[in-house]
Parts: C-alpha cells; structure tokens; sequence
C-alpha cells in the first residue's frame, strides 16, 4: 500500500474524529461545570487533529525516506494517544457525575431532619414546644451539612431520639420534649466533631 493513502486515511480519521467531537458536544445540554469537561475533549481532538496534519505533512514530504512500518507505527501511536486522552477526560466525567450524586445523598440526611423539624413544629399547638423544636431546628441547620459512612451511627441514634421527641411533642409534653432536645443538641455536636475529624 502507498505511504500516502495511509497518511491520509489517519487524516481523514482525525478530521472526522474533530467534527464529530465538536457536533457531539454542541448539541448536549449540560450544566456548566459538565461543559468544562467537553471543552476539554475538543481540545483533545484538536491537538489530535493538528498533530496529525503535521506528521500527514511531514510523510508526505519525505514519503521516499521513510519505512512504511515506521509511518504505520507513528500514526498508531499518535491514535492510540489521541484515544487514550478521549478516555481519560470521560472517566474524569464519570467520576465527577459520581462524586456529585454522593454529595447529593450525603447532604439529603441533614435536609430531611429540619424538613422533619419543620413539619412537627407546624402540627404543635404548645408554643413552649414549638419554641424548643425553633431552637433545635437552628442546631440542625449550623449542623455540618454532609453525612458519611463515619456519621452513620450516630445519624441513626439522632434519628432515633427524634421519633421519641415526635411522639412527645405531639402529645403535649413539653418538658420531656425540651429535655430530648437538649440530648438531640449534644449528638449533634458530637456528629460536627466525628465530620470536622473526617477532614
């Protein structure tokens, strides 16, 4: 086979490998920190694609003094460079969609508490409860956002005084109410010492 219909079928592949990048990437609807990502996958094929002339350019110039093996064996490495760099860049994507759908769900434990708070502060009708679950909810809210594995535990002890303080609120006991909540308030903070400690 001539050196220069391989030199050209690579820059071909290259030419297509760039506008099928850029048209892949123009038409998704993605947030703006995706969007830097896709950036740098059509940085990816332009430096393919510009390599790629260059050597195209360079055989062709000196078709008459270069092997065909060695041709052949620079522009597979240049492909297998330019596809190793597309696969990079798309872990990198599957890594950060990952982590955000575990920031999501380790930040949903804190939310659904004061959402829970909340709601049994509306169906009280004591005002001396309703002010201790006020205060609580504050505690909830300066609370460290994000769980994980090393606030498990703790998470399910918190949870677990709280139906006791469902119960007594809506059964008109303040005074047990209050003295849960004081308990609700120390495995909080004990919960901000274990996160900041995670750090």
């Amino acid at each position: 086979m001539d050196k220069k219909y391989i030199v050209f079928a690579f820059s071909l592949l290259a030419i297509t490998a760039q506008i099928y990048t850029v048209h892949t990437v123009m038409r998704r609807q993605v947030l703006l920190k995706e969007r830097v990502y896709d950036f740098s996958l059509i940085r990816v094929s332009t430096l393919y694609l510009i390599i790629q002339l260059i050597s195209s350019l360079f055989f062709m110039g000196f078709a008459s003094h270069i092997p065909i093996f060695v041709v052949v064996m620079i522009e597979f490495t240049i492909l297998a460079i330019a596809v190793a760099g597309f696969f990079a860049v798309k872990a990198a994507q599957r890594e950060i969609a990952r982590q955000d759908i575990e920031l999501q769900k380790n930040l949903m434990k804190m939310e659904e508490l004061q959402a829970r708070i909340n709601l049994l502060i509306s169906q009280c009708d004591e005002e001396q409860i309703k002010d201790v679950l006020q205060k609580l909810t504050e505690e909830v809210r300066y609370s460290n956002p994000l769980s994980g594995d090393i606030s498990e535990e703790i998470e399910d002890e918190i949870d677990a005084l709280f139906v006791d303080i469902e119960a007594m609120a809506l059964d008109g006991d303040a005074a047990n109410v209050a003295e849960l909540c004081d308990r609700m308030k120390g495995l909080l903070r004990e919960r901000d010492r274990i996160c900041k400690h995670r750090k």
